[in-house]
């Protein structure tokens, strides 16, 4: 079942009344929840599939919609036991794989290679062992990465908007859905935009100090800035230097449990700044109104902000 539900949710048909009956079938009992986890990073590990072997990735190909819900989970887990001892021999797929989550405090873990990951508030990370390479998927979160030096075998990190390719270095990266940035304090990292942009060469090297930000539909950034600012998270602060309220609240929401939200385009564009406890971000959320010219609308799910 919950192989079931991992593929019928990934796959466009997917309607209201399904992703009803999912929670419905979720919330039941707390087994359910921990095989779907699981089941969502199998999921993980298979997009990872490349092109060129052969297996089709899913949700990309039209004939793969037409298989009944069951045929599609079926399918996935017999391409992937079919091929996986003789892609792990080629390089093609990963000998080990590791997940890692921090959920509501920051954790700190160590990876298969020895390398030392900082993990923020509610961000996952799985670490993917090849034959030639260590590679990391880092989705919508923040991390602080350590790495092993090991010239054999690169580090290579996948994030929403980049990749970045290292040996061995100390460097921060925080990931949306609209914006990647990564920031070095020691050696030297190469990124680049994601395989899914426009400009898929479009990068650079990155030594210590230097800070690259990658968006959808934009030029790379390049700047240099203090590390220690990006990295204050792993003392609980949070660090901002006059920035807009649009590129504030992903920053922001990663620590609240109710997120806020742009009730119009205008309110976005005011700017401020400051150093702020995670701890007590609520604290700060509510204060908004004697700070800037806006008003807020408080409901269970959401906090919507408006200009006064």
């Amino acid at each position: 079942m919950a192989a079931d539900w991992c593929v019928r949710l990934h796959f466009s048909e997917c309607t209201d009344a399904d992703r009803a009956d999912f929670r419905r079938w979720h919330d039941a009992d707390p087994s359910h929840a921990a095989e779907y986890s699981k089941m969502c990073r199998i999921w993980q590990v298979s997009e990872q599939l490349p092109d060129s072997f052969g297996v089709d990735k899913p949700g990309r190909s039209p004939w793969r919609q037409r298989l009944p819900m069951m045929a599609r989970a079926a399918v996935i887990v017999a391409a992937v036991g079919a091929v996986w001892g003789t892609g792990w021999f080629a390089g093609m797929l990963p000998g080990s794989v590791r997940y890692f989550m921090a959920q509501e405090v920051r954790r700190q873990v160590l990876l298969p290679d020895q390398s030392q990951v900082q993990l923020n508030q509610r961000t996952g990370l799985i670490y993917l062992g090849f034959r030639d390479q260590r590679r990391v998927l880092l989705r919508d979160g923040e991390a602080y990465f350590d790495v092993q030096h090991d010239l054999e075998k690169p580090f290579v990190i996948r994030a929403d908007n980049a990749s970045v390719r290292v040996t061995g270095t100390h460097f921060n990266i925080w990931t949306g859905q609209e914006l990647t940035t990564v920031t070095v304090t020691q050696g030297s990292v190469l990124a680049s935009r994601s395989d899914g942009s426009n400009d898929n060469y479009q990068g650079a090297v990155l030594t210590a100090g230097m800070q690259a930000a990658f968006a959808p539909d934009r030029m790379v950034q390049l700047g240099r800035t203090d590390p220690s600012r990006a990295a204050a998270w792993r003392n609980g602060k949070l660090m901002l230097d006059d920035i807009s309220l649009r590129e504030a609240l992903p920053l922001i929401n990663r620590y609240l449990d109710v997120p806020l939200k742009l009730a119009d385009s205008d309110v976005g564009d005011l700017r401020f700044g400051g150093t702020y406890d995670t701890a007590e971000l609520g604290h700060m959320v509510n204060a908004l109104p004697q700070i800037l010219p806006v008003k807020l609308r408080h409901s269970e799910q959401v906090t919507l902000l408006f200009k006064r």
